[in-house]
């Protein structure tokens, strides 16, 4: 399968959690900027699963000295989509890696549509790399 068809079928499944994940952006920079000086950004972290299948999940944590004090009191609303593995199947349904792609090129497919995603949600007026899009192990 090629990056942009993958890329494609998981953007369907995003976009249908829009307008709540924009919603929650606009109220954690809300809570940033009640925390002055003491938060400098948000980060919004794409987490592969350890199997490299298919899950993931996408969750947002604050960057900061009062960056624990928030991400606490947000707890699980920071995570803004995630895959689970039900009795079922995945839940949602993602695409499962294509045959023939790494970890690391699904990690790399998933870090495109996601970043592709995030980008219009994240509220505008905010100075430069307040939001940062990447994985846990890109900072």
């Amino acid at each position: 399968m090629h990056p942009q068809t993958y890329n494609d079928a998981l953007k369907v499944i995003l976009d249908a959690h829009s307008s709540e994940v924009a919603a929650r952006l606009v109220r954690f920079r809300a809570a940033a900027e009640d925390a002055g000086t003491a938060i400098d950004g948000i980060i919004l972290d794409v987490f592969v699963d350890q199997d490299g299948e298919g899950p993931f999940d996408v969750w947002a944590r604050f960057s900061g000295p009062s960056a624990f004090k928030l991400d606490r009191q947000f707890d699980d609303d920071r995570n803004l989509f995630g895959v689970e593995w039900t009795e079922d199947g995945w839940e949602p349904n993602v695409p499962a890696r294509p045959r023939g792609w790494t970890r690391d090129d699904l990690e790399s497919a998933l870090f495109e549509a996601v970043s592709e995603w995030l980008s219009p949600l994240i509220p505008l007026g905010d100075p430069e790399d307040f939001w940062r899009i990447g994985t846990p192990w890109s900072e």
